[in-house]
């Protein structure tokens, strides 16, 4: 009973509060507790319309991205809308990279196409061939036809991504069912920063039972759990969009840390092996869950 009338107390005390500044206090949360306090009170649902609060949730940035979306004409009547508008990927770089906000947090995630990474030999059509396929959210995929060199490489820079935030990042492909030499030899993933090496570990690119390494997020993705030791091995895990990904490795991006360019990458050089059938959509940055 006591509990029940200390909120009634609070909600009838925010009552009286100016429509600014409950918009104020709900700004400094996350839109996920936003969302949940709006549904107290119907004067805590009309704050949350507020231009005020979704500008706050959304990057600094916001304008820069939506201009150079490939969808020149996003349209939106309020920053809410906007704001859950780029919760949905949206295609940016002339179609070379994707965007979107995470909803709970409005943290910002890139995946970057195949096209917008490093791959050896990628335009020679004896190693690598690009085509189209339905699946795919960029308009070309990297198909390794064979190779006894695999190296791939993707760069974003800091101050894209959000501060004081944890991100992981992932690469995203398909193995056909006509791959070979994935299991024979680990690949090297990696990630730096700047001139830092931020996480590295070994992975093999075909299927292997490992299921003391694998859990189910609350999402149904499938996540590695993994440490960051040299001894680190991980596999391909499996994603709601039909791909599988495999975890290169994770950074943290401070408050005020400089410009720096981040560093991914996947290799298998020793030169053994050759190898085949597997299809590179990209790399994916994305905040990790916090455990």
């Amino acid at each position: 009973m006591e509990t029940a009338a200390a909120a009634t107390g609070l909600k009838n005390y925010f009552k009286m509060l100016p429509d600014d500044c409950v918009s104020t206090v709900f700004s400094l949360t996350s839109p996920l507790d936003a969302c949940r306090s709006s549904l107290i009170s119907s004067s805590f649902r009309s704050a949350m319309d507020s231009d005020f609060i979704w500008e706050k949730f959304l990057p600094s940035d916001w304008l820069e991205i939506v201009a150079g979306s490939i969808i020149s004409s996003i349209k939106f009547s309020s920053k809410k809308e906007l704001f859950f508008r780029l919760c949905n990927a949206v295609l940016i770089f002339d179609g070379k990279m994707s965007f979107k906000l995470q909803k709970s947090s409005g943290k910002k995630s890139y995946f970057l196409s195949a096209r917008a990474l490093s791959i050896t030999w990628s335009s020679n059509p004896v190693y690598w061939s690009w085509i189209s396929i339905s699946e795919s959210r960029f308009s070309e995929v990297a198909v390794l036809r064979t190779t006894d060199w695999l190296e791939i490489e993707g760069k974003i820079k800091t101050e894209m991504l959000s501060p004081n935030t944890t991100y992981g990042a992932y690469m995203v492909l398909k193995i056909s069912g006509r791959a070979y030499g994935l299991d024979s030899e680990t690949a090297e993933v990696s990630v730096e920063v700047g001139d830092q090496i931020s996480s590295i570990g070994k992975a093999y690119l075909g299927q292997r039972e490992s299921s003391s390494k694998q859990k189910s997020s609350s999402s149904m993705t499938k996540i590695m759990v993994t440490s960051k030791g040299e001894d680190d091995e991980r596999i391909p895990c499996e994603r709601e969009d039909g791909w599988v990904e495999i975890e290169l490795g994770e950074f943290f991006n401070g408050e005020n840390c400089k410009d720096e360019v981040v560093k991914m990458s996947l290799k298998e050089v020793k030169g053994y092996q050759l190898k085949g059938g597997i299809i590179v959509e990209g790399i994916e940055v994305r905040p990790k869950l916090i455990k």
